[in-house]
């Protein structure tokens, strides 16, 4: 397999070239991002805004779209069933069919395809014949790969650990009414779309692609898009200039990764990043999840964990104090057996189900059964948990210092559970943004009067506090609630921005921004070579030829 060399880009003899010099030109020019996103939520258009948005950059585009790679996989297998042509649904929902089909033996199989016509596009571009196998390596152009899309996490882990810095993925964020409303349009007529058969049917295809339930080697786009590591919301589409607003979004990304200005983080990228540092805090055996508090003026005045509480006040695991007991009692770090109270207590309570009913008792597959019971709302169950949920645990911060969580913004890396939704409403908080959905949620269900999750029809509490503030918020609520024909509510919905996976690469000044003597702005890349990019070849290789 041929190797880049190290001195491939220059005619200056080995000796004069510096160590960074050479480490930086074994690094590519290319870039690649994959976009993930619910079915109806726009993926497309979000591909072609990055195509336009990256060739303004001065970069090549290729697209790879996944769905010719698993037409190409499927043309080499049995004939598949061929859906009615009248149906247009039914044409894509056997694409779902072949996907899974083909992720059946690897869960990475569509991504391996994808790395196949990555490799055969690049040999394209330089007039390269393509074998199967072999690499080929990049030449000294500014390429951008936009993979259409990503259905599946095992995909993204391949992208992930062979392009490395090179690679972003891309969540485009869309409400599920919109996307309902987009699939009824897009495959039925109107009178079609009014019939309740096809928006069950619809509703059962949204549901199969964010979460395949049955099979492991379905689709799960849920799982992998909460791994973006930049959020666009696409839900509302300006029908002035569509191209416009998505392009707008885009061209931050870009702008962030090829240096062509100074972009700074919003105070939501901000504030969901402390979240994300909250998070990794936790030692809950179940998941990890952090939240942060932002008052009116975007200032963090609390963060939180979901962790075990502390006697005292707060929470294992945040130092030492007068009121900590030395010992930590937390459920993996307990002394003797260590074990999660909330998987004990729905198990016993499945049990005590199963002994209960007599048609239960005597069957013979008692584990089956207690696995079935426990894919019901028993399994689900949240009250036996012994930790306080990150964002209780944000709010119980704040009170403890003397804050006032009236009119504050909250940011969790979960959507909130119904217990925490609950308290959330009552403590006067107006917003919150989540990345990872919670399907075991009811905070909608059950909090609905409360609870808005639509940003268009959003009226907030507005709570003031002089008497004139509260003359001019009255007329503004009453205009507003005649208008909407609602009262005030909370806000929950998806963030969009830089992820904080994203945040520490996409801001830390790792550029010269002035030059050192008149000190005018002037942006130039760090001696060993940019963040973004990602080196030719594996560290053996590397080690070899530097040390040569």
């Amino acid at each position: 397999m041929p190797v880049t060399k190290l001195n491939v880009r220059t005619t200056e003899p080995k000796e004069t070239v510096k160590t960074a010099e050479k480490i930086a030109r074994a690094r590519s020019k290319e870039l690649f991002f994959g976009v993930v996103g619910p079915v109806g939520a726009g993926g497309s258009r979000v591909i072609a805004s990055l195509e336009r948005v990256c060739e303004e950059a001065g970069y090549e585009v290729a697209i790879i779209k996944a769905s010719t790679v698993i037409r190409t996989w499927a043309a080499d297998q049995n004939p598949p069933k061929s859906a009615d042509a009248e149906d247009k649904l039914a044409t894509v929902e056997e694409m779902q069919n072949l996907g899974d089909d083909m992720r059946k033996k690897d869960t990475s199989e569509v991504a391996l395809g994808v790395l196949r016509e990555i490799a055969k596009t690049r040999a394209e571009a330089q007039n390269l014949d393509y074998h199967v196998g072999e690499a080929v390596a990049p030449d000294d152009k500014k390429r951008v790969y936009l993979i259409d899309s990503i259905r599946h996490p095992s995909e993204t882990n391949v992208f992930r650990r062979i392009y490395g810095s090179s690679f972003a993925l891309l969540g485009v964020v869309c409400e599920e009414p919109e996307r309902v409303d987009r699939i009824l349009g897009k495959y039925f007529t109107k009178p079609e779309a009014q019939q309740e058969a096809n928006k069950e049917r619809v509703r059962a295809f949204v549901k199969r692609d964010a979460d395949d339930s049955e099979k492991s080697y379905g689709q799960h786009v849920t799982d992998a898009f909460f791994e973006a590591d930049f959020f666009i919301n696409n839900t509302e589409v300006d029908p002035v200039d569509e191209k416009q607003l998505l392009d707008e979004k885009c061209s931050r990304l870009v702008d962030i990764i090829s240096h062509s200005k100074v972009v700074r983080p919003t105070i939501d990228e901000t504030a969901m990043h402390h979240a994300h540092s909250a998070r990794v805090r936790s030692s809950c055996l179940s998941r990890q999840v952090g939240a942060s508090l932002v008052d009116k003026d975007g200032t963090i005045i609390a963060t939180g964990a979901n962790e075990v509480p502390a006697a005292g006040g707060g929470v294992y695991g945040e130092g030492s104090g007068p009121l900590r007991n030395l010992q930590d009692h937390r459920c993996v770090f307990r002394s003797g057996e260590k074990f999660c109270s909330s998987n004990r207590e729905q198990n016993r309570i499945i049990d005590e189900l199963i002994n209960a009913i007599p048609e239960l008792k005597g069957v013979d597959d008692r584990e089956s059964l207690r696995a079935k019971l426990r894919k019901t709302s028993v399994g689900g169950l949240l009250e036996f948990s012994r930790a306080v949920h990150a964002e209780m645990d944000a709010l119980l911060s704040a009170g403890r210092e003397g804050f006032s969580t009236v009119g504050t913004r909250l940011f969790v890396t979960t959507y909130p559970c119904h217990y925490c939704a609950r308290h959330i409403v009552s403590a006067g908080v107006y917003e919150v943004q989540y990345i990872e959905p919670y399907p075991k949620s009811l905070a909608t269900d059950l909090h609905g009067d409360s609870i808005e999750v639509d940003t268009s029809k959003w009226v907030p509490p507005m709570v003031l506090t002089t008497h004139e503030e509260h003359k001019s918020a009255d007329k503004i609520l009453t205009d507003a609630a005649e208008s909407t024909n609602v009262s005030g509510k909370m806000l929950i919905h998806p963030f969009v921005g830089v992820a904080p996976r994203l945040y520490l690469k996409a801001f830390e000044k790792t550029w010269r921004l002035k030059d050192k003597v008149s000190g005018n702005h002037e942006m130039s890349p760090p001696e060993w070579g940019d963040e973004w990019s990602s080196l030719t070849m594996g560290y053996p290789e590397l080690e070899a030829a530097l040390t040569k």
